[in-house]
């Protein structure tokens, strides 16, 4: 059976019924289910601790051995049975969490410049006003940590209840206690929870039906097979200035800061002087699905499931951008791949799993984005179609359909490009770059999302360093506020703030090989010049070569853009052209030729425009603009693409008609 009728099989099976799916507060009363013992793992980031001078003494009463995982350190400690969660579920759903904690044997013991923070016996905590947040108290009820951004598990029938992947913060009176209050919500690593036991009514449920536990109330149909067709999925990246937790709002994270050791690593701190340090960095995520079809959510290495008969689930992508004084765009950033892999279907009343259905949000935090078990190279994506090439990938090298049991660790984990975005200083700098701003750009890589550019999410931030208090006086870490977000990329916000005067164009490209977006800027340079600035950003454009089908796909080739071309009279004055990459050592300059008709830039053979990435390219002229058309090309075609811009073409004078530029006649 093909995968065409495979899939519409699956649309007749699952009919959605917005009926079915009541919001919160409405419908049946939440029943009252309470969580037993289990066990708590902290995972605690080294790289920002250390400079905080926040160092782990003793982890009297763990249930393992302390072990490492990428940059973090895991430690597991069990909790007492005679305490828990108290959960209202309505139906599948979960609520909210009244008031109550969870308590352990053991804990952690840190040792602070200021002196020790007993953690032994540590309570995990309902947090006052908020529906799901929680905060970590010591024996006696202090809170020392707060966490959200918490991923909810919960299986009624089966008396299963999990929180997961929560990010773990300074609270105010920890940071208070460091000497420094600023501190407070600072993310120094992550924690989950895994309950012993569920039950209701004083039953433990070990399986079987449970009172109270009901089936999912939300159902949808998956998306049409035609893009043409309802139902159909469309992801939106959405900004929580407050979550669900009511305390963190979505933000950026910078996770270490180190510089080159000269033995393969970063381990050298960053001073206050420093600019050749390597700055880790990643956004919160949180989302919304506009559309009419459900989303597969499903974790790697899960069983093949619908609609596609593989593991589909979402990307998560960013990238960072400098827009200097004068105007010039750079992206000084690229990340590597996260693998989405569970959703909780907030403000929707649809219960957690591996679906995310229409109105639902659902929200990543900064823990899970830099986790390394979930990060992975951009190249094993076939972005235009949101497929992983698990065989042969990062963590499934003997294409077995399992996990590796290196869990795809690679060298240097931490500031790995295989794992992370890892910024240079020097790019990050106010002082070497005054009167700049910067901007994170971060988007799901969504199969069969209609709408892909309401799916980018763009956030200003605002870099800053600061001393640390560690053991080593000079040891400094950097920190991310943020301003204001908007949808779409960063190309468009751009174009927007070009000067008074310039000219602009948006172009868009597609075919099967995917899309791509050229925004122009054009503005007088004095003299009778004109300087052109191409910003391309190419969202999902790649050629690829593969091998076997889903599951068992292998990406063998993934290369993006490798010609951009502008026609150019020869009669035109070239007084200078440039070309802008990736900041940092990321591949060799694109090399520029000219004959008698135009102007092109060709990428070196380690340096194509791949997916989710943007060039700028600029060339100063006497030639005015008129609108045009320039041509991108790639390993097949040196014309793949052609993209609506403005183009050198008119050695006279430029003419305006209302303030709109008049293109020449044809020559």
């Amino acid at each position: 059976m093909n995968a065409r009728w495979r899939r519409l099989l699956v649309l007749a099976a699952l009919p959605w019924a917005a009926a079915a799916r009541p919001a919160i507060g409405d419908g049946a009363e939440a029943t009252l289910w309470r969580s037993r013992g289990g066990e708590t793992t902290w995972w605690l980031n080294r790289d920002v601790l250390r400079p905080l001078g926040i160092a782990l003494q003793d982890s009297a009463g763990r249930t393992d051995r302390t072990k490492d995982f990428g940059n973090y350190l895991e430690m597991h400690f069990a909790a007492t049975d005679d305490s828990g969660f108290a959960l209202r579920l309505r139906g599948a759903a979960l609520v909210r969490l009244d008031a109550s904690a969870l308590r352990h044997r053991g804990g952690p013991v840190f040792a602070l410049p200021q002196g020790k923070l007993d953690l032994r016996g540590f309570r995990l905590q309902q947090r006052r006003g908020g529906a799901f947040g929680l905060d970590v108290a010591d024996a006696q009820g202090k809170v020392w940590f707060n966490l959200d951004h918490a991923h909810q598990y919960v299986d009624a029938a089966a008396g299963r209840f999990a929180v997961r992947h929560m990010d773990l913060r300074l609270a105010p009176a920890l940071a208070q206690r460091l000497g420094h209050p600023e501190f407070a919500g600072l993310l120094v690593g992550g924690m989950q929870s895994q309950a012993a036991g569920l039950s209701a009514d004083g039953a433990v449920r070990a399986g079987g039906a449970a009172a109270g536990g009901g089936a999912d109330l939300c159902s949808a149909p998956w998306p049409a097979p035609r893009h043409d067709e309802a139902p159909w999925a469309d992801m939106r990246m959405i900004h929580l200035a407050v979550n669900w937790e009511e305390r963190q709002p979505d933000g950026v994270n910078a996770y270490r800061c180190g510089r080159d050791d000269d033995a393969g690593g970063h381990s050298l701190p960053c001073t206050a002087d420093s600019s050749d340090g390597l700055v880790v960095i990643s956004p919160d995520a949180s989302l919304r699905n506009d559309g009419t079809a459900a989303i597969a959510w499903h974790p790697k290495f899960t069983v093949p499931a619908p609609p596609y008969g593989n593991d589909q689930h979402p990307f998560l992508v960013w990238n960072l951008y400098r827009v200097d004084a004068d105007g010039s765009l750079a992206q000084i950033g690229v990340s590597a791949l996260k693998h989405a892999f569970h959703t909780i279907n907030a403000a929707c009343g649809c219960a957690q799993g591996e679906v995310l259905y229409p109105t639902c949000e659902d929200t990543y935090g900064g823990f899970s984005n830099d986790y390394p078990a979930a990060l992975g190279p951009r190249a094993e994506v076939i972005a235009a179609t949101a497929q992983w090439g698990r065989c042969g990938s990062l963590y499934d090298k003997d294409c077995d359909g399992q996990a590796d049991a290196d869990r795809g660790a690679v060298a240097d984990e931490a500031y790995s490009p295989s794992k992370h975005m890892a910024v240079r200083e020097a790019e990050l700098s106010p002082v070497l770059h005054p009167g700049a701003r910067w901007f994170l750009e971060y988007w799901y890589v969504v199969r069969d999302d209609i709408d892909p550019w309401n799916n980018l999410g763009l956030l200003e931030v605002l870099p800053r360093k600061q001393p640390g208090q560690g053991s080593d006086p000079n040891a400094w870490i950097w920190r991310f506020d943020t301003a204001d977000f908007r949808n779409g990329p960063m190309v468009d916000l751009w174009r927007s703030q070009a000067a008074d005067g310039a000219y602009t164009r948006q172009g868009d490209a597609a075919s099967a090989q995917g899309r791509v977006r050229v925004t122009t800027r054009v503005q007088r340079a004095g003299d009778g010049r004109w300087r052109y600035d191409w910003a391309v950003f190419n969202l999902d454009y790649a050629r690829v070569r593969s091998s076997g089908s889903e599951p068992n796909l292998r990406v063998l080739e993934n290369r993006g853009l490798l010609r951009f071309e502008v026609p150019m009279w020869d009669a035109a004055a070239l007084q200078s052209a440039r070309f802008a990459g990736i900041g940092g050592e990321r591949g060799a300059s694109w090399g520029w030729q000219r004959d008698a008709q135009r102007i092109a830039w060709v990428a070196p053979a380690d340096n194509p425009l791949d997916w989710g990435r943007s060039n700028i390219y600029t060339l100063v002229t006497d030639a005015a603009p008129v609108a045009g058309v320039v041509l991108l090309g790639d390993a097949v075609a040196d014309v793949a693409l052609r993209v609506d811009s403005l183009v050198p073409l008119d050695v006279a004078a430029p003419r305006r008609r209302s303030g709109t530029l008049q293109p020449l006649p044809s020559r």
